[in-house]
């Protein structure tokens, strides 16, 4: 059954393709700008027309800001504006076209200036109401891509490298062009004389160096590489004259390294990385397109200007009623996503026009992915083929789609191999060979008159089943091919049944009618369905159709090696860096990611002072050491110290900060990519594939080695230290095989150091030279001391607060020293436990020793009661903080000691049970008390006269023998031990 729509007008009827699309059969000439083409008329290509190319241009945003930023620095007087501009994106990424588009703005205003680009040019360059003028422009063009360094160009006169070339087109107008040259190359390339050679030049100049890591690459050359840094020096000092100079500007074509599929020599890199941070300091990095802009790019580049508004209006709203008819809505469009349903359809559409907005979908955010693909040129050169094809069918008469979509592609044209050379299959000839041999088997053959789909149409045609369209099968099997060529987000693979229903939606079509269809297409080869169709049903998602090549998984991995982004492999690094890291000897682990966006040192590390001692990971995707540029990486870390101002640190002494090195970043940046790729593959490969054990043994092969470059990585780690000069940042080195990411290397390091002690290794006799050495002019509570390691560089890192408790509480019962509360009177706490780490309210201070009376002389008990005095040190002692009634005390009066009294203390406990243990342990203080009254170190302490024990103990036979023993060699002792009822 035909379900009838109201008609619409079609897209071939309302959009005329361009002369050059049907004159080269699609083809569309030549594609790839060319500045030097375009400047040097070398050879004839249409773009160099002013007219042509502002006809093909869409007026982009980002295209028109930047040749309006240029436009005004060329043009607009003693304007302080933009002087250097970078445009470092990859290959397609409209760079030539932008450069171009300069060229005529100031080779031909006049005409540039009236077209509909260059309006808008106008607009943006005089947007403060400035006049502009180009008329008097100097040309500095630099093709590097066709230049030699060391060789003679008849274009450049005698030079030979960088700087005499620009000198010479800098004087093309001068007379004495020879002259000025020499006299300028004897002066050197340094920054006073191009500011100088501009200054006596006298008008607004345009330096334009395009394609510059060609040129490096020509320096590597063994023949070549010693001008290297001569050409080095030039850039630089152009870069820092171009700033300062009025009416100067310098645009540089260096793309990044990761966007080049070719690779650069080591010796191009490290050109490229030099120069790349002067650019910065000097300028901005340019684009020139965006995502949002594509649609019209190309629309606008195959197709004469034309009003689409109301076509395209009318085209989405058949598409959205017949959406709404039968089963569409909620077996197709519902399950297709939020962004593919039904709500929205006329505002996509409107974008993609007369492209469905599913192709463009799958092109420009599934396809651009893989790198090799360039998302203008290569689109460019499917759309055509594929528009022409469609153009010519309804000229003819004959059926042709409403919307170009994703099954539109007619591969029995050349449009198979524009598809296959576009890049989208990374340049694996065995992929290619083997989607060739899929597509004309499978689908169509050349020329048509063949393939499974092709054949299966006039099947169902002969059946009655009707689809509103001529060939339903071969679209949907189209869009199979479509949606299998690259691996998918989340690494899916093929396209779901909505997709391929979706394929064939439109005005008119059956839903029923078109199940039917994609019925017989996944039906089994011998039902009449694709032969190389696979399905795959990924977690609890929906069943998924792909169309496979049996490629090895070595050609598996190649291919998905192309889909892994540079940004996507550092983000692998620093989670795995995240899993690696472990405190072990630190009290706290901290993990620090860089912020989506970039904010201030002392926002990055907020909340981390705290007291305890903590080891920090820092995200290589912002903080690495080395490599000549860490100097970001040292100002953020002496912010987090408050070395330089921005964060209050009070615990600053007690975090210790792993970091990773930035070259081994890189290396575990690849082993990430390779990770990455093959677990890519595994989520490609079936459950009951023969080839997935080995994908993923190779993929955890993969993640170990990416676990140890990412440990491999973190080499460095960093902690603050008080010097001669104040704080200091430690940057130290661990041994290999050591990281940072583990907190027990670390640890030992920090004690290699004497920045940190072993467990348990903290002995009171170092914490009392602290003390002493650190000069605090007063007594430290237990507070201040609990508190020190964490905040004193001069201290070292201890693992547990109960090893400074230990410490405090053998110095608080040494002869050296003791611990007193608020009043000046002792505290002897019995356990380390009674050690309290928060108090204010005790100090630990010297112990005052006074030798005996008849030991001294007059002067120096004197001074000894002087020096009690003021000290205030009272003799009296108690267990657990308080006054023992009854205990020995000296009293001090007016810094002198008088006679002591006498009193006797009698104690009397009752037989009873100590089976409790909390009575046992107040018996046990009781005895322990009574040991230290009679310890025999304490006789000068202690002014202890008599003694007399009655002791009654009732214990298992046989335990008391110890105890009987050592009575019996006391003097006037008597002990006796009877046999027990109990």
């Amino acid at each position: 059954m035909t379900v009838t729509t109201p008609p619409v007008a079609h897209w071939a009827d309302v959009l005329t393709l361009r002369d050059e699309v049907r004159q080269t059969e699609g083809s569309v000439g030549e594609l790839q700008m060319s500045l030097a083409k375009a400047v040097y008329q070398t050879v004839p290509v249409p773009y160099a027309d002013c007219g042509y190319y502002t006809d093909i241009t869409q007026p982009t945003p980002k295209l028109v800001g930047f040749l309006g930023r240029v436009a005004r620095r060329l043009g607009v007087s003693h304007l302080d504006t933009q002087a250097c501009f970078h445009l470092d994106q990859g290959m397609g990424g409209g760079k030539s076209h932008a450069l171009v588009g300069i060229w005529h703005m100031i080779s031909r205003p006049d005409a540039f200036f009236a077209a509909e680009l260059g309006l808008a040019v106008s607009a943006e360059a005089g947007a403060r109401q400035h006049a502009v003028d180009l008329s008097r422009v100097l040309p500095v063009i630099l093709t590097c891509d066709g230049m030699s360094p060391g060789k003679i160009d008849p274009r450049f006169g005698p030079a030979t490298d960088l700087f005499g070339r620009f000198l010479w087109l800098l004087f093309a107008d001068s007379q004495n062009r020879m002259d000025r040259y020499q006299h300028y190359s004897g002066l050197g390339a340094n920054k006073v004389t191009l500011q100088a050679a501009f200054a006596e030049v006298d008008r607004p100049v345009l330096v334009l160096v395009d394609e510059l890591m060609d040129y490096a690459m020509a320096l590597t050359d063994e023949s070549a590489i010693g001008g290297m840094p001569g050409e080095q020096a030039f850039l630089n000092a152009l870069t820092d004259a171009v700033d300062d100079q009025a009416g100067v500007a310098l645009v540089i074509v260096m793309i990044r390294s990761e966007e080049d599929q070719s690779g650069y020599h080591p010796a191009a890199v490290a050109f490229r990385d030099y120069l790349s941070p002067r650019l910065q300091r000097n300028g901005e990095t340019v684009t020139v397109t965006e995502p949002s802009d594509f649609a019209q790019i190309i629309r606008r580049r195959l197709f004469t200007q034309a009003k689409t508004d109301d076509a395209a209006i009318s085209v989405a709203s058949a598409f959205t009623a017949a959406g709404h008819q039968g089963a569409w809505k909620d077996q197709v469009y519902m399950p297709l996503g939020s962004k593919r349903t039904l709500v929205g359809l006329s505002e996509r559409v409107a974008e993609t026009y007369p492209f469905h907005p599913d192709l463009f979908a799958l092109v420009s955010k599934e396809w651009t992915v893989v790198q090799a693909f360039q998302r203008v040129r290569s689109t460019v050169s499917i759309f055509a083929r594929t528009a022409l094809f469609w153009s010519d069918e309804h000229k003819a008469g004959r059926w042709a789609p409403a919307l170009i979509g994703v099954g539109d592609i007619p591969l029995h044209t050349s449009a198979l191999e524009a598809l296959l050379s576009s890049g989208v299959l990374a340049g694996n000839d065995r992929a290619i060979q083997g989607y060739r041999a899929v597509a004309t088997t499978d689908i169509v053959n050349t020329g048509a008159g063949g393939g499974t789909a092709f054949v299966l149409d006039a099947a169902l045609k002969a059946s009655g089943v009707d689809a509103g369209q001529p060939v339903p099968a071969l679209r949907m099997g189209t869009a199979c091919l479509a949606y299998s060529l690259v691996p998918r987000p989340r690494a899916v693979r093929g396209a779901t049944k909505a997709e391929l229903l979706a394929a064939v939606a439109g005005p008119g079509v059956d839903y029923s009618a078109a199940e039917e269809v994609f019925n017989a297409l996944v039906a089994s080869p011998a039902e009449g369905g694709l032969g190389a169709l696979e399905r795959s049903r990924p977690g609890r998602g929906p069943e998924r159709f792909y169309l496979s090549i049996k490629q090895t998984l070595n050609m598996y991995h190649a291919n998905a090696l192309s889909m892994v982004s540079g940004e996507e492999s550092v983000d692998t690094v620093w989670v795995r860096a995240q899993a690696l890291a472990e405190k072990h000897s630190f009290s706290a682990l901290h993990k620090l990611a860089r912020h989506e966006y970039e904010v201030s040192a002392a926002a990055a590390f907020a909340g981390l002072d705290s007291q305890q001692t903590r080891l920090v990971v820092l995200d290589p995707r912002r903080w690495t050491l080395l490599n000549g540029r860490d100097q970001a990486t040292r100002a953020d870390i002496d912010v987090a110290y408050g070395i330089s101002a921005g964060l209050p640190s009070t615990f600053a002494a007690s975090m210790v900060m792993a970091v990773a090195t930035t070259q081994r970043r890189d290396r575990a940046k690849a082993f990430a990519r390779d990770y990455l790729a093959w677990n890519q593959v595994v989520a490609q490969l079936a459950e009951d594939s023969e080839e997935l054990g080995a994908a993923r043994e190779r993929r955890d092969q993969a993640g170990r080695k990416l676990d140890e470059a990412v440990a491999w990585a973190f080499q460095h780690y960093a902690f603050v230290l008080r010097t001669d000069s104040g704080l200091a940042v430690q940057y130290k080195t661990l041994p290999e095989p050591q990281t940072s990411l583990s907190g027990r290397y670390v640890w030992a390091a920090l004690v290699t150091d004497g920045r940190a002690v072993q467990t348990n290794q903290l002995s009171a006799e170092y914490v009392a030279q602290l003390i002493t050495s650190g000069q605090y002019g007063r007594d430290l509570t237990p507070k201040e001391l609990f508190a020190h390691p964490y905040s004193d560089p001069t201290w070292p890192l201890i693992q547990t607060d109960e090893e400074m408790r230990l410490a405090l509480f053998k110095l608080a019962t040494s002869d050296e020293w003791m611990l007193t509360d608020s009043d000046g009177v002792e505290i002897r706490p019995a356990t380390a436990a009674q050690i309290q780490s928060a108090t204010l309210q005790q100090q630990l201070r010297p112990r005052v020793l006074l030798a005996p009376p008849e030991q001294r002389s007059g002067e120096e008990a004197d001074a000894a009661h002087s020096r009690a005095a003021s000290a205030a040190v009272p003799e009296r002692i108690s267990g657990c903080g308080s006054p023992t009634p009854g205990s020995p005390a000296v009293p001090v009066q007016a810094g002198r000691v008088t006679e002591p009294s006498f009193e006797t203390t009698v104690i009397s406990i009752p037989l009873a049970s100590v089976t409790d243990p909390a009575k046992r342990e107040q018996v046990w203080h009781l005895l322990r008390e009574v040991a230290s009254l009679v310890d025999p170190v304490k006789s000068n302490q202690n002014n202890l006269q008599m003694v007399g024990l009655q002791i009654t103990i009732s214990a298992a036979t046989g335990e008391t023998q110890g105890m009987l023993g050592k009575a019996s060699q006391v003097p006037g002792s008597n002990s006796r031990t009877e046999q027990d009822d109990l």
